[in-house]
């Protein structure tokens, strides 16, 4: 091939000519390709161009795009006045039984553990002092709760690491039984539409809170819309 019939060739490939696959750059310049030409063909270097970014870049893109993930529940619904004051008092009393049984430390601020169920990508500095095991079997059968709203991204082992700072445990022979009640009272206390314990006098609000008293509702010999 004369260097005439070469020039041809490359002005055909940079025209469209050629069928390449890729991205075709041509990085040399002609009188290289002639040596080629003369070794006995046309040599054409092939150089790909970046088809993205690279893969840390890309997550990075998805997880912007996505927003930050949850590491709250999203139970409250500010919708609705009504039932956002009803399930602010059942959370309150969520937060006295969480003391009582020693799952929180006493010095958690009450504005913390608040926050901890609007569903937002935020840390409330609630720290657990529970075993894992009670912390990963609770978030897991909250999240299953019909008041609790689905999040994308949302787990009990998201939860359990993210705003804990545990490693998530499902073995469920290291509950007692004790456990598992505890675990009952509070599905059963965040539900507004179970009631609560008989009232100890003629105030309205003044519910007897005692384990005692759930171990009555739990065991059916008090009235309840929804069993556990």
């Amino acid at each position: 091939m004369t260097q005439e019939e070469l020039q041809k060739a490359l002005e055909a490939i940079s025209k469209g000519g050629i069928a390449v696959n890729g991205d075709l750059v041509l990085s040399k310049h002609v009188e290289n390709e002639i040596g080629n030409v003369e070794a006995g063909g046309i040599g054409i270097q092939h150089v790909y161009a970046n088809k993205g970014a690279k893969p840390t870049e890309q997550k990075r893109k998805v997880e912007k795009k996505l927003g930050a993930k949850p590491m709250t529940l999203k139970y409250y619904t500010h919708g609705n006045k009504g039932k956002l004051k009803k399930k602010r008092e059942r959370v309150d009393l969520v937060f006295k039984k969480w003391n009582d049984w020693g799952w929180i430390d006493g010095q958690t601020s009450p504005d913390d553990f608040d926050a901890f169920f609007e569903g937002e990508p935020r840390h409330c500095n609630i720290a657990w002092t529970a075993n894992s095991t009670i912390l990963t079997i609770l978030l897991q059968e909250l999240l299953q709760q019909s008041y609790i709203l689905e999040q994308t991204r949302c787990s009990a082992k998201s939860l359990v690491e993210q705003q804990f700072g545990k490693t998530a445990n499902w073995d469920r022979s290291r509950l007692t039984d004790n456990d598992k009640f505890r675990i009952a009272v509070t599905i059963y206390l965040l539900d507004i539409d179970n009631p609560l314990p008989l009232r100890r006098g003629s105030d309205d609000d003044d519910y007897d809170t005692t384990d005692a008293a759930f171990q009555a509702v739990l065991s059916g010999q008090l009235r309840a819309t929804k069993g556990i």
